[in-house]
């Protein structure tokens, strides 16, 4: 009786181990889904003022309204935008998610949000800020500098293992290589435990007895089969997870190279800009202030 309820639970184990491998090969597939999607990739020049998308459907009008596109990444998952606020001097990056056959619901951590969480100041080891989205179907995250320098890995890393913003997580995956590596090196070292083992089945005495050496040579086939199986199997996993961490560093390389270039190049011209029309506004509003008081009457003594 003991040693039955022992196999059935080792085989439990085995088909939770299984059901396990395979949601996280599924996980990767999507990941490489994202990754391998075209991209439409545009880089807009600021004097153009065209408008941040997305306003109704973030609810962060507050903080989109008067902004300059400088770059946009569009794609069938999300949109990123590199923006400009004149108001705050500040360049930000604001992340879309799209509603796609992997986000066709808002997450269970989304709808338990409440009001006052939806759109909450995040500070993080960099310190810049992120405000999350209202809404919760096309959840979105807006991520301000806290000084115009250029951007990094580390200026979003903060917000990337964060429930409330996984819109920069599914948006941006290529900044998290992480879980890749792990697996990619739990499968190196089974392939090398497996390759070990088949050579121990090979190596394996026989037996003395003629019909125990054809038993035991039948069961020492199907060991070697079913490993053999598995190292297959396993390195196919080994090489997806090769192409991701490829494919990852050379995202992230040219998201960042666009997303600085396209501010960089225009750095000058912004601060020119906006500093000529301070000054205008502020000599019209003097000029008008002093036509005021030639208008005013006089008062009586």
């Amino acid at each position: 009786m003991a040693d039955r309820e022992a196999l059935q639970s080792g085989e439990y184990q085995k088909e939770q181990e299984r059901r396990l491998e395979r949601e996280k090969y599924k996980d990767f597939r999507e990941t490489m889904d994202r990754l391998t999607a075209a991209s439409h990739v545009t880089v807009d020049y600021f004097a153009r003022h065209e408008k941040i998308e997305g306003y109704y459907e973030s609810q962060m009008t507050g903080n989109l309204f008067g902004c300059d596109r400088l770059m946009k990444q569009d794609n069938l998952f999300g949109t990123l935008q590199l923006g400009y606020n004149p108001n705050r001097e500040r360049v930000f990056l604001f992340a879309n998610l799209k509603t796609s056959r992997y986000d066709t619901v808002a997450s269970r951590y989304q709808k338990e949000m409440k009001e006052y969480q939806q759109r909450a100041l995040l500070k993080g080891d960099n310190e810049n800020r992120a405000y999350v989205s209202k809404r919760w179907e096309n959840a979105a995250v807006l991520i301000e500098k806290k000084e115009n320098k250029p951007w990094t890995a580390r200026s979003v890393r903060t917000y990337l293992s964060r429930a409330n913003t996984e819109a920069v997580r599914k948006t941006m995956p290529f900044f998290q290589t992480g879980e890749e590596r792990k697996e990619r090196q739990q499968k190196q070292r089974r392939r090398k435990e497996i390759q070990e083992q088949i050579r121990a089945l090979r190596d394996r005495t026989s037996l003395s007895m003629e019909e125990d050496r054809a038993q035991a040579e039948r069961e020492r086939s199907e060991e070697i089969r079913a490993l053999r199986r598995e190292a297959v199997e396993g390195l196919s996993r080994e090489q997806l997870l090769e192409a991701i961490l490829i494919r990852k560093e050379t995202a992230a390389k040219l998201f960042l190279r666009r997303v600085n270039y396209a501010y960089d190049f225009q750095k000058k011209d912004i601060e020119l800009y906006y500093r000529e029309r301070r000054k205008t506004l502020e000599e019209t509003s003097a000029r008008e202030g002093a036509d005021e008081d030639e208008d005013r009457p006089e008062d009586r003594s």
